[in-house]
């Protein structure tokens, strides 16, 4: 039996929960109004001023950005960064791998570097008797280059002191 009687309570009073939202309706609607009174007022005031022939204040220039000079080079800057920025025009992924591959290839040549300065002895000695040996073929190449009767006369000599 509580339970019913709870049930025709609930019918017999309204929610509260109506009643609140029917006042801040109506609340809302009285901030509607006076927002479009406080406009109106606005507007009002607007065209007076408009009307008016009163010399309204202006913000006083800046020498400096009012200067040709500072305007042209204002204008280079931004056409540069725009033109920079439209270049650029790859995303962050290609960015980061050409900068990648880029430390990779200054790493490698680095590398390539320490290992000719840090060869061991006998290689160096190896690379030494190589251009000795390449020195010795070029002056024996320049030497042949020379008149044939003197290649002639030279061997001839050759075979006289090889003789005795």
């Amino acid at each position: 039996m509580g339970v019913t009687h709870g049930k025709k309570r609930d019918l017999q009073h309204p929610p509260e929960t109506h009643l609140n939202v029917s006042v801040m309706q109506i609340q809302k609607l009285e901030q509607q109004n006076r927002y479009w009174e406080l406009q109106a007022s606005l507007s009002q005031l607007q065209s007076e001023e408009e009307n008016s022939n009163l010399i309204r204040p202006q913000k006083p220039l800046n020498p400096l950005t009012a200067s040709k000079s500072h305007q042209e080079l204002h204008n280079e800057l931004r056409m540069t960064h725009n033109s920079r920025v439209h270049q650029e025009g790859k995303t962050e992924l290609q960015r980061a791998l050409e900068k990648r591959r880029w430390e990779q290839r200054v790493k490698a040549s680095r590398d390539q570097e320490e290992a000719k300065r840090s060869r061991s002895p006998f290689h160096q000695e190896l690379l030494k008797r190589q251009q000795r040996l390449e020195k010795f073929e070029r002056d024996k190449g320049q030497q042949r280059e020379g008149p044939e009767f003197l290649r002639v006369k030279e061997r001839l000599r050759r075979t006289a002191v090889l003789d005795a």
